[in-house]
């Protein structure tokens, strides 16, 4: 007798086993994030991003394993957590001595201060605090394992069978795919909001197709057939949307925004001076005010042009009043293109200066009232700013060439005989030969800078001796008498003001070290002395301190400035966010054609978050090379002066990309996996199904076949009760020949197997997706094409 019913449901053969389909697309899609993560830390390799991959997957493999042990799997599976934990730890770099009792203050200590940083740092990160990457590091090799212990935690499913009840089981595989790949995207979403990309619609296409991989790939049947083409299909349409957000102005998540509300809501004050010890500015990231300008500058808030003998310091008003010509060149009209507008808004910043750059020529629509401070192009209010306050600057910014700084002299101009001044103490006993005599202090005038040293000596006057002298013998006998020494070695070199700039500063690259934190000088040395000769350790204010003591000493009018670096730049807003962390100090050297032209002399390789890189500027205005800038190196650049590690994206020679926004900094190993992994992941499908049809034989084909009958019977509306047969079913719906034959060949070879039975035809199948739309009208023939499709699973 014939059977009574079809056998018991069983779903087709799968092109993989569950286990290992879920773990190669988890694999795969972890690696893409791993490789797009490591691009937020500078020289990062990516064997570092391969190593916290394959920590995830041992940490996914060590859940498959415990899942199918009896009695011990819950404890297996929790010991899984800490292990999994304890590996990214390691394959983040971070010491593991650091996990003894005694010392997880100082690495909780480390990586919140590393956490906070990244608020306000560009990346990729280059600085040389070493928390901000570790933190990093840890972040990403944590999300990587997260998501591996989501994806693969087993979770007990209960299943019904008939005439069994209810029974529990516990599948290794059943996880929480969505969670983890919600980490994964972070993986991978993260740098792109932070940095972009240079490829946007391939990173969307690779994306989506290892999502889809990570998701549906264990449910794909031996046979994809056309399964594949639609997961393709799917990758490109949702590398669509992907790549317009990649590529967008407005990022995904805008994490300055966020940033900007993290730091305290006091408004803040600055020291403006002097003082070469620890530092001591705030540095808690807050955001101080806002720049809208076309162009970057070092942001002036104070003026520092009388030295004292110790340290650089504001002077009284100068001889001539606050005139702001008076601190401009005599033919700067000619250059219009120097002139800059700044539209300044503060946000938590306290003072009643006004940022200005170069020279302000005017301050406008502002409610305060403000007028010239005491020095020319600087300007004051007659009460605070706070925050929300806002005005507007006209200020003229010289931004000349190498070629034209060349040719410029430097110091004859009269107006600036006050800016080659120094006073120093000398020591009387040596001078007067009257023993412990204090020092005195010796008001120093330098002679205008002549090729290779041949200027006049400085002339030196004592105030408390009302009387003068040679002050070569001045320094000599002063804690300056090594400084004077390099700065006449340094001159004699030199046959232009400029060449004796780039002198001192590559004097001030070559052995140098930023440490914000310098030990004291030994007793009896000054401590810019001491900085040149002896400690060669410092920051900002050292640096800036010496450069301007040895121009002067060479005979070039020279000043410090204090105020902040540009900041970075938001396309969102418009305007150049400046934080505390930008508070800075720098040099400005007068050229007689050009005016007061901006040199930075503190090294590149310092803590990012006090020289934070723009994230993005505009594009510069074409004009003539007066746009231009002084390279430090006599190059051509177009920074105005400003160092390159400053400028972010296209602040190099030519324009070329300086990797803040890292849209280059993609790497080899990006592209390498967004070209290889399709194709390997394509290869290794193949491969598996070729072997998996043969293992299994033709009775694995009528099985897949009569599962999907069952499927295409209830997708088309035509559900088979229970208990009907092959048989009941081929009267039903064998009307035509075609049709009644596939069923008839279904049932034979399910359940009469022989050499000699008829199989499945193509035309039976298309003549049963007939039946299945029969009377049914256009929509039902669209249904059946949906139940019954082409291809065969």
């Amino acid at each position: 007798m014939e059977e009574r019913a079809t056998a018991p449901h069983r779903s087709p053969p799968a092109l993989l086993p569950p286990a290992i389909a879920r773990l190669g697309g988890f694999a795969a899609l972890a690696l893409l994030g791993a490789l797009q993560w490591q691009r937020m830390v500078a020289d990062l390799s990516a064997g570092r991003a391969l190593l916290w991959v394959l920590v995830a997957v041992a940490a996914a493999a060590a859940l498959l394993c415990a899942d199918r042990l009896a009695r011990r799997r819950a404890g297996a599976t929790l010991s899984v957590v800490p292990l999994a934990l304890l590996g990214a730890y390691v394959s983040a770099g971070l010491d593991l001595a650091l996990l003894k009792p005694r010392r997880l203050d100082e690495l909780g200590a480390g990586l919140s201060h590393g956490a906070e940083a990244l608020a306000n740092v560009a990346m990729p990160y280059r600085g040389a605090d070493p928390w901000p990457p570790l933190a990093l590091q840890v972040l990403g090799a944590t999300l990587c394992v997260a998501a591996a212990l989501l994806a693969f935690w087993p979770r007990t499913q209960r299943t019904s069978s008939a005439g069994t009840g209810t029974q529990t089981s516990s599948a290794g595989t059943s996880g929480y795919p969505f969670l983890a790949l919600a980490l994964l995207l972070i993986l991978v979403a993260a740098p792109v909001v932070s940095m972009g990309g240079t490829q946007p619609v391939a990173l969307g296409a690779v994306l989506t197709a290892l999502t889809v991989c990570f998701l549906w790939l264990e449910r794909l049947p031996l046979r994809p057939g056309l399964g594949i083409a639609a997961m393709l299909a799917l990758a490109l349409a949702g590398a669509l949307p992907l790549a317009s957000a990649a590529d967008g102005e407005e990022p995904w998540f805008d994490y300055q925004s966020f940033a900007e509300g993290l730091g305290p809501d006091e408004p803040l004050n600055f020291n403006w001076g002097h003082s070469y010890g620890p530092m001591t500015w705030p540095r808690e990231g807050t955001e101080v005010l806002r720049v809208a300008s076309a162009r970057p500058a070092y942001w002036k808030m104070r003026e520092l042009d009388e030295f004292d003998g110790r340290e650089w310091m504001g002077g009284d008003v100068r001889l001539g009043g606050t005139d702001p010509e008076l601190d401009l060149a005599r033919n700067w009209e000619v250059q219009a293109g120097w002139r800059e507008t700044l539209r300044v808004t503060l946000r938590r910043l306290q003072t009643r200066d006004v940022l200005g750059a170069g020279t302000s020529l005017a301050v406008q629509d502002t409610a305060k009232t403000v007028e010239p401070a005491d020095d020319p192009g600087m300007w004051q209010a007659s009460t605070e700013f706070r925050g929300g306050d806002s005005y507007t600057v006209k200020a003229y910014y010289p931004r000349p060439t190498p070629a034209q700084l060349a040719e410029s002299d430097a110091g004859a101009d009269q107006r600036r005989a006050a800016d080659l001044t120094l006073v120093v103490p000398v020591d009387f006993e040596a001078f007067q030969g009257n023993p412990g005599a204090p020092p005195i202090p010796a008001q120093l005038s330098f002679a205008p800078f002549q090729p290779h040293g041949g200027g006049d000596k400085p002339y030196a006057r004592y105030p408390t001796l009302v009387r003068s002298h040679d002050g070569g013998v001045a320094l000599r006998d002063s804690p300056y008498a090594r400084t004077w020494r390099l700065a006449k070695q340094l001159n004699r070199r030199a046959a232009t003001p400029y060449e004796y700039v780039v002198a001192v500063n590559r004097y001030l690259q070559d052995g140098f070290t930023y440490d914000e934190r310098p030990s004291d000088p030994t007793p009896g040395r000054a401590t810019l002395d001491a900085f040149l000769f002896d400690t060669k350790r410092g920051y900002c204010q050292h640096f800036s301190g010496a450069m301007a003591l040895l121009l002067r000493m060479g005979g070039i009018p020279a000043r410090v400035v204090t105020g902040f670096s540009p900041g970075g730049y938001s396309k969102t807003k418009q305007a150049w966010i400046v934080r505390d962390t930008d508070a800075h100090s720098w040099v400005e050297a007068w050229f007689d054609d050009w005016g007061w032209v901006t040199f930075d002399p503190t090294p590149a390789a310092t803590p990012a978050r006090s020289q934070i890189a723009a994230l993005d500027r505009p594009a510069e205005e074409s004009g003539d090379r007066g746009d231009a800038a002084a390279g430090e190196d006599g190059s051509t650049s177009p920074t105005g002066g400003l160092r390159p590690d400053l400028l972010g994206p296209q602040s190099g020679p030519g324009g070329a990309a300086g990797g803040a926004a890292g849209g280059s900094d993609a790497g080899p190993a990006w592209w390498w996996f967004a070209l290889a992994a399709p194709l390997v992941l394509a290869l290794a499908a193949w491969l598996v199904a070729r072997w998996r049809r043969r293992s299994l034989g033709p009775a694995a084909a009528l099985d897949r076949a009569v599962a999907e009958l069952e499927a295409a019977l209830r997708r088309a509306g035509r559900p088979a009760a229970a208990g009907t047969t092959l048989q009941q079913l081929e009267q039903r719906l064998g009307r035509t020949p075609e049709a009644a034959a596939y069923l008839r060949a279904l049932r034979a070879g399910r359940y009469a197997p022989s050499a000699s039975a008829p199989a499945p035809t193509p035309s039976g199948r298309r003549a049963l997706r007939r039946e299945l739309a029969s009377g049914s009208g256009p929509r039902g023939r669209l249904r059946a094409l949906w139940a019954l499709p082409p291809w065969r699973a």
